[in-house]
This record gives C-alpha cells, sequence and structure tokens, in this order.
C-alpha cells in the first residue's frame, strides 16, 4: 500500500489537474503522473484520462474514490492520534486571509490555538480580494480562508460576523458620541479615501448613497487612514472591524443607511480536510461570537 501515491490521486482529482497536485504537494508533474500510472497498473485499470476540458474520472476510478479517501484520512487521523498520545499534535494549516482578519483576529486566534496545540504550524496567505481568497481555497493552495458571503456552491462556509461600514471621526468631532452619522454630513468635509485594489465596497456605497465627499487625502494602509482620523485630519469610512482597533482613538459612528458584509471562514466542499485544518476551523467559528443572522 503506498498512501503517498493515493494522496497523489485524491489531489489529482481534487484540484482537476495533476500539475496542481504536484505543486501542492511539493513534487514534479511527471513524479506524480508516475505515482498515478503506478497505482493504474497494480490495479490493471485506468483511473484518470486527459481531454480538452481537462482531467476525467473513469468509472472504475469513481468507485475507489470513497475507499482511498477514508484509508487517507484514517492515517492522518492514526498519526494525529499517536501524536496526541505523546503530547504532539502535529499538522501544518494553509489559511487565506484579508487585511483586516490578519490584523485583528488571527493573533488572537493563532495564540489561543497554540496554547491547545503548540506544534501546528501555520502558513497564512495575505490576498486582496474575496474572490482571490475563493481561487486559492478551490485549487487547494490554501486549506481554508476568511470570505465575504455570499460565496459560490462549490465552497462551504461558516458565518462568523456582520461587518459594518462606519463613520471614522475624531474624538473631538461634534458627530462623534451620534447614535447615527448623517450621510449628507459627508459633504464639504475633509475626507480621507481608501486606495482600494479590489473589492470596491466604499466606492459602492458612496456610489449607492449618491455621495461624493470632498478628497483631502487618497491612502493605501487602513493603520495610517486610522491614526490620520485621529490626529484630526479628517473623517473616512471604514469597516468597524478594523475602524474599532483598540490601538487608535477615535469614533465609529454607523449610518441610518446600513452596508455591511458577513465574514465567514470557507473551505473546498469536497476538500479533504486534515485533522489540523479541521481543528482549526472548529476554534475559529467557537471562538468568534455570531452576532447577527445571516439575512
Amino acid at each position: 500500500m503506498s498512501l503517498q501515491k493515493y494522496t497523489a490521486l485524491l489531489k489529482a482529482v481534487e484540484l482537476g489537474s495533476i500539475s496542481l497536485a504536484a505543486e501542492q504537494m511539493g513534487y514534479t508533474q511527471p513524479a506524480v503522473s508516475r505515482m498515478i500510472a503506478d497505482l493504474e497498473k497494480e490495479w490493471k485499470v485506468e483511473l484518470l484520462r486527459r481531454s480538452r476540458s481537462g482531467l476525467e474520472i473513469s468509472s472504475a476510478c469513481s468507485q475507489l474514490l470513497p475507499i482511498l479517501r477514508s484509508i487517507v484520512e484514517r492515517c492522518e487521523e492514526l498519526e494525529f492520534t499517536v501524536g496526541e498520545v505523546h503530547g504532539m499534535h502535529t499538522g501544518l494549516v494553509r489559511v487565506g486571509v484579508f487585511t483586516s482578519v490578519a490584523d485583528i483576529w488571527m493573533p488572537h486566534l493563532l495564540r489561543s490555538f497554540r496554547q491547545l496545540y503548540p506544534n501546528i504550524a501555520f502558513e497564512l496567505i495575505s490576498i486582496e480580494s474575496y474572490a482571490e481568497i475563493e481561487t486559492c481555497i478551490r485549487h487547494g493552495k490554501v486549506d481554508c480562508g476568511f470570505v465575504s458571503l455570499p460565496t459560490t456552491n462549490d465552497l462551504q462556509s461558516h458565518f462568523l460576523l456582520r461587518d459594518e461600514l462606519v463613520a471614522v471621526l475624531p474624538t473631538d468631532h461634534p458627530l462623534a458620541a451620534a447614535a447615527e452619522f448623517p450621510i449628507e454630513q459627508l459633504e464639504g468635509v475633509p475626507f480621507i479615501m481608501t486606495r482600494e485594489k479590489a473589492d470596491f465596497e466604499i466606492s459602492r456605497f458612496l456610489a449607492r448613497i449618491g455621495c461624493t465627499p470632498s478628497v483631502r487625502y487618497e491612502v493605501s494602509s487602513d493603520h495610517t487612514i486610522l491614526s490620520m482620523v485621529e490626529q484630526g485630519l479628517g473623517i473616512t469610512i471604514m469597516h468597524s472591524l478594523i475602524a474599532k482597533n483598540p490601538r487608535y482613538q477615535v469614533a465609529c459612528v454607523p449610518f441610518a443607511d446600513t452596508h455591511h458584509r458577513d465574514i465567514a471562514i470557507a473551505t473546498a466542499k469536497n476538500a479533504r480536510l486534515t485533522t489540523a485544518a479541521r481543528l482549526f476551523i472548529s476554534h475559529v467559528c467557537q471562538s468568534i461570537r455570531k452576532t447577527a443572522p445571516i439575512p
């Protein structure tokens, strides 16, 4: 029995590409092709065939896949349990993150997770847009990733938090303690605009409410913007998750006409997750309080 060959076949099927399977496993494409060819020779069946649309799975392969998945999963569970016996949970979890999650959530999540499983390693991949994170999940470049709902049907998501856009003001602003920030107050005041590289949520919100603020500064870094607001250089619009960063003394005031994103952690729907990845996803869901239902 060759667990390595079984894993190569499963990865090729999961990703729809021998090249992607090789990249994820750290092998060359010919090496993975040879592993699959060895299985075909040993079992005397055709497993995969190449077509113009990509890899096609034979009927024999379809019959064998559930058994192979079970074997690989049980072997991984065995290795993990052996480590548990010796007090050494091991593994690597690759996570796709966008900026506010990376800055605000991940340090706390990693610290609390490490207290439970100190020998599990992480690779955090910062990605500009939700769509790019979804693509990385779909192609197996990350085990899981933080996304904005809704996602596509081929992803499995777990809702975490509703994150609203808020007006971010200096603490001495006349509306700093207001229950709501009037949209008309965005006009004619110095405004600090986030230089959006992807998703364009703030630009879409401003277009929807028909507002064109007086942009005094355009800045890429959320932290720089918060520091500028703190110093009274203008006001801005930002998601509350990053805006309520305790490092900055600013006021966050909601709009009556709300705009939000629903943050979730997602995996590929039919992905074969490692025990370490499953433990981390469970830890994330338990650690982050769900503050609002999905509509």
